[in-house]
């Protein structure tokens, strides 16, 4: 097998697109009890740890796909497009995948320990390590304010339609917003505005790709966003 760029773009693109229902089906599935999602009682429900693990490969496939989707858009992203997305690989990386691999491997068998239950906190952040939520805490705002700066980057260069950068700039805000934990309603809070935009960002490749344009310098029509060949 032969590995050219345009393989690479539709792995990519292929990996964010299938990505979203996998995280947005975790989201759904994480149980909620009493207004917590980390808590003992819902860390024990007979779910667990299904939801930890299908949020767990859906961030992988999301993380793993990403560089492909910034590669199509670096050449109009400018400047402002590649800091935000290193800061959301980063940020990503910490406040998502990390907590996810805490709760699924650490803090959902301790929650069925009764000699180790004690030890998940009761504050809803899974540990109460200071050091711990502060850098879930920090990250968590660092990754809403690049997937702002993101989605700015993509309406500014209409790299792809400009409803997608509405769309993921948008999210980052619903993020920041105080909406109650509720069972289901909690995941698709979260899930829709991390994956959303970047799933019809992978569609958009996948399409493009199979219409046979340039996978070296995709140059999309400033007045759709649909990429054109060179």
């Amino acid at each position: 097998m032969t590995i050219t760029p345009s393989l690479l773009y539709r792995l990519g693109a292929a990996a964010v697109v299938v990505a979203f229902p996998v995280n947005l089906a975790g989201g759904v599935m994480h149980p909620v009890v009493d207004g917590a999602a980390h808590s003992v009682a819902a860390l024990t429900l007979p779910v667990n740890p299904l939801p930890q693990y299908l949020l767990l490969i859906g961030t992988l496939l999301q993380l793993l796909g990403l560089p492909a989707l910034y590669a199509w858009v670096s050449r109009r992203a400018g400047v402002l497009g590649l800091v935000a997305y290193a800061v959301y690989m980063v940020s990503s990386t910490l406040v998502a995948f990390m907590h996810l691999a805490i709760e699924a491997f650490v803090a959902v068998p301790f929650a069925h320990d009764p000699e180790t239950a004690h030890l998940v906190s009761g504050a809803d952040t899974l540990l109460d390590n200071p050091a711990y939520v502060a850098l879930q805490l920090g990250s968590g705002l660092v990754m809403m304010v690049s997937m702002l700066a993101f989605g700015v980057a993509l309406i500014r260069s209409r790299a792809v339609q400009v409803w997608i950068g509405v769309t993921l700039a948008a999210g980052a805000v619903v993020l920041m917003l105080p909406i109650p934990t509720l069972p289901g309603v909690a995941g698709l809070v979260i899930e829709i505005p991390r994956g959303l935009a970047f799933a019809a960002i992978g569609v958009h490749i996948l399409g493009a790709v199979r219409a046979g344009v340039s996978t070296t310098t995709p140059t999309p029509d400033p007045a759709t966003g649909v990429p054109v060949p060179r």
